[in-house]
């Protein structure tokens, strides 16, 4: 293997493995050409690179020079996704929302609520309120309920009837059909959108409360006008 075999080697795997690098930390095309034309200057006269040798190194470049543009591109097609995301957040400020998620905001003793789904009928439904260390804090008891939409507002309290602190708790619904089988149970949490977070790339919607949800977590956007005037 050549000098500028060895050098190509170890490039090309350290652009695999990083498409997000700068041009600017390794060798690029010009410099890697100056190496080649270095390379020729001072070979042996007695001992010339093949013809083969020489072609196949200037493949080496070609192939070089197509991986950094994809990586190019492939960071421009980030970049251009967390623009549209950006984009795409804003223009939920100020919406009403529903979401996937489990959490409960308790300020001033009340708590938002949680909508979960059931299946089908259920025999038993039990929910449980967990406080930020998992622990339980309430349990409701809703008995035999319908199959569908079903809202669940906590009262903000514990078992002895105490309001609990204020901030954020979860609810985890436990719910048995006729045949005692535990069913899949969905739950959403709805809320306004009060502004962004990014984290990790990403962006997330603030609906108060220290809630944050995904994009992905979106299943329904509250059209506030349309409701008032349907129920007008």
């Amino acid at each position: 293997m050549s000098y500028v075999d060895s050098l190509l080697s170890a490039t090309s795997g350290s652009s695999a493995s990083s498409t997000t690098s700068s041009s600017t930390s390794g060798l690029g095309m010009d410099a890697f050409l100056q190496l080649l034309v270095t390379q020729l200057q001072y070979q042996d006269p007695l001992d010339p690179m093949d013809d083969k040798e020489f072609v196949a190194e200037l493949a080496q470049f070609s192939s070089l020079e197509q991986l950094t543009e994809i990586n190019s591109g492939i960071e421009g097609l980030s970049t251009l996704t967390q623009e549209q995301q950006m984009i795409g957040a804003v223009n939920f400020i100020g919406k009403t929302i529903e979401a996937n998620g489990t959490a409960v905001n308790v300020e001033d003793g009340a708590a938002t609520s949680v909508t979960f789904t059931l299946p089908e009928d259920a025999a038993t439904c039990l929910v449980n309120v967990l406080d930020s260390s998992g622990n339980i804090v309430r349990t409701v008891d809703l008995g035999a309920t319908t199959a569908g939409q079903v809202e669940f507002e906590w009262d903000g309290k514990d078992y002895d009837g105490n309001a609990v602190d204020d901030g954020q708790y979860q609810v985890a619904v436990t719910a048995t059909n006729a045949d005692g089988e535990v069913m899949t149970v969905t739950s959403t949490m709805t809320g306004t959108v009060e502004g962004i977070q990014q984290v990790s790339g990403s962006y997330y919607l603030d609906i108060g409360g220290g809630r944050y949800v995904a994009f992905t977590d979106i299943t329904n956007v509250v059209n506030e006008t349309t409701t008032t005037e349907e129920n007008s």
